[in-house]
Formats: structure tokens, C-alpha cells, sequence
């Protein structure tokens, strides 16, 4: 058999790549306030954000390390880490609104990386979207192929023999099918041959 690409992989692609377009300006919004974000925090803020509101936590300890006075510096790391964390909240919403997360097909975010700060569409993706939907030839589906075509070809010969014959419908139908016919496929796809209408031969 020959190599077979299955449908839809074209539109999938497309879909992510127009995409990216809507995820840069939450990952530059991130940016801008300071946290560092990658491909890692890209993922991870479709999830649990647990790699930012650690950076948050890393980044108010920081800046708040630098105020002597006890006092002061819990209400600067409570104000920080605070801030840090709703803008977070506010990506992490963006972002799963824009992968279409309440919807029953959404994009998938394996198919987003971050490189020199721009989101694009993963080649890693693209080459396992490429397998996922190519049906290679082995040898056991060679073998169905084959049973299939052959399958095919007596079919094509049984309703050939009988298409000039009145008394027929078919040489083979389906259940379905109320016409005179040499044998037929019921709803379980089992095989049933009338031999009285040989008669009609």
C-alpha cells in the first residue's frame, strides 16, 4: 500500500500558527513586568502556573530584601507577590481563552515554544502532527490492503455477471437492500448467500 495522509492535519496547523499571534501579547505582558519566560512558563501557565508564582515569590524577595525595616519589607513582599501573582492569574486566563480551553476542540499548547522571545509554532509539533496523521505501509497492512481490493475486485465481478440479468438487483447488497441479489452483508456485517436465487441464473 501506499503511504496515506490522513485528512484535517492542514487546518490543525493552521489554526496554531494563526494562533500565535493572540498568545505574544500575554507573553510579552509577562515580560514587561519583569518575569522570565520560556517555553517551560509558556505550558505552564495553561496549567498550574507553578514556574511563575515561583519566579513571582523569587522576584518580591528580591526587591522587597532591600527595605531594612521588618515591617516594611513583609508589606513590600505581600504588594509584590500579590501584584505578580493576579497579573499571572490574568495571562493564565488570556492564554486558555485563546487556546479555546471551554471549547470541545481546543489547541493544544505542546504546539507553542518561545524563541528569541516570540511565540511560534514548534518544528517538534509539526514532525509529530506529521506522524500522527500518516498511515504508513507495514507488511500486516499490506496484507489488508490487499484482502481488501481483492474483496473489492469479486464484488465488482459478482455485480458485473448479474447487471444485464432483469431477475437482479445486485450480486451483492446489503441488508437494506429489498432487490434480488446472489448474497448479502447484514447489520453486523455478516455474510448470507441465497442459493435459491440461482434459479434466476
Amino acid at each position: 500500500m501506499d503511504i496515506v495522509k490522513k485528512t484535517g492535519l492542514e487546518r490543525i496547523v493552521k489554526r496554531h500558527h494563526v494562533s500565535t499571534d493572540k498568545i505574544q501579547p500575554i507573553v510579552e505582558e509577562l515580560v514587561k513586568a519583569g518575569l522570565t519566560i520560556g517555553t517551560d512558563e509558556l505550558r505552564d501557565l495553561s496549567g498550574k502556573c507553578a514556574l511563575l508564582y515561583r519566579e513571582a515569590e523569587d522576584m518580591a524577595k528580591k526587591e522587597s530584601s532591600r527595605i531594612k525595616i521588618a515591617f516594611k519589607r513583609d508589606k513590600d513582599y505581600a504588594e509584590t507577590a500579590g501584584s505578580l501573582n493576579a497579573l499571572i492569574d490574568r495571562c493564565a486566563s488570556s492564554l486558555k481563552k485563546g487556546l479555546g480551553y471551554h471549547t470541545i476542540n481546543p489547541l493544544e499548547i505542546d504546539a507553542f515554544c518561545i524563541e528569541n522571545g516570540k511565540v511560534i509554532v514548534s518544528s517538534l509539533w509539526l514532525d509529530e502532527k506529521n506522524r500522527e496523521y500518516t498511515i504508513e505501509p507495514t507488511e500486516q497492512r499490506d496484507l489488508a490492503k490487499n484482502l481488501v481490493d481483492a474483496l473489492k475486485q469479486a464484488i465488482d465481478n459478482l455485480n458485473a455477471y448479474v447487471a444485464n440479468n432483469p431477475a437482479f438487483g445486485k450480486g451483492l447488497t446489503s441488508f437494506a437492500d429489498n432487490r434480488r441479489c446472489l448474497c448479502w452483508i447484514d447489520e453486523d456485517g455478516e455474510f448470507h448467500e441465497e442459493i435459491e436465487n440461482y434459479e434466476f441464473i
